[in-house]
């Protein structure tokens, strides 16, 4: 009995050291400005179209300057976070990535545009690219450093962390012919990548934490429109505002 009463104190004691370190709670981040993002894959040349389909074959094609409407995201988030010095954090969020609409060029790896022979010459490859989002699950554990407390009410403090990312990129499917009006608006195909961020915050009221993150991505789709279904490349850096409120 009196072991069972020793281990109970030690339970409430770890408890009331956890609760002053742990925190737990609601994660919400929005993007702030224009998002540009990379895209690189294979596409059919048809620079030296004759008339004969064996003719045309495929090379390195790239989209620079993709627009990215917007970046959210909403999880759970877990901190250890003494008064100063060395912390972490892990997460577990769902993000939507939106696209909208919009006209690219295809670019060689040199930097000149893919060509299309027509009845008037060769013209530049632009494809009309149709509204498409991605949804991913991210994983995400990062360290943080908590600096002394301003005026006893406001804890800021730094981070580094990295996320493993996967999930679905909808209508963007490879399927269809290229110039059908649904070409490549159906479906989705699978996506996963990761991305590095760095962050400062403030902690504040015990219950808050407001932060400003950039971050550097990676993503490979298993397919993507206007490129053929052996995959894609894409990379993009953002800023985003970050929100948590710990329960």
């Amino acid at each position: 009995m009196r072991n069972i009463i020793l281990l109970g104190l030690l339970f409430v004691a770890f408890q009331a050291q956890a609760e002053r370190v742990f925190k737990h709670g609601v994660y919400l981040s929005h993007s702030l400005g224009d998002i540009k993002a990379d895209i690189s894959g294979k596409h059919q040349d048809f620079s030296g179209f004759n008339g004969d389909p064996a003719s045309i074959t495929e090379k390195n094609a790239n989209i620079y300057n993709g627009k990215i409407s917007s970046y959210r995201s909403l999880g759970y988030n877990l901190r250890y976070m003494p008064k100063v010095g060395f912390g972490y954090e892990l997460g577990v969020y769902r993000t939507k990535i939106a696209m909208p609409k919009q006209l690219a060029a295809l670019m060689h790896d040199d930097g000149t545009a893919f060509k299309k022979p027509t009845l008037s010459g060769l013209v530049d490859v632009v494809v009309d690219s149709p509204s498409s989002y991605l949804e991913t699950t991210d994983i995400y554990a990062g360290g943080l450093y908590n600096f002394a407390a301003i005026k006893q009410m406001y804890n800021p403090y730094v981070g580094l962390g990295y996320a493993k990312v996967k999930g679905d990129w909808y209508n963007s499917y490879y399927s269809g012919t290229s110039g059908d009006p649904e070409y490549g608006t159906k479906d989705k195909t699978g996506v996963n990548g990761s991305y590095i961020s760095a962050k400062a915050g403030v902690n504040f009221m015990q219950h808050y934490n407001l932060e400003l993150e950039y971050a550097k991505h990676k993503f490979y789709a298993q397919s993507f429109r206007s490129f053929n279904i052996n995959g894609s490349n894409s990379s993009f850096n953002r800023i985003s505002i970050n929100f948590i409120y710990n329960f």
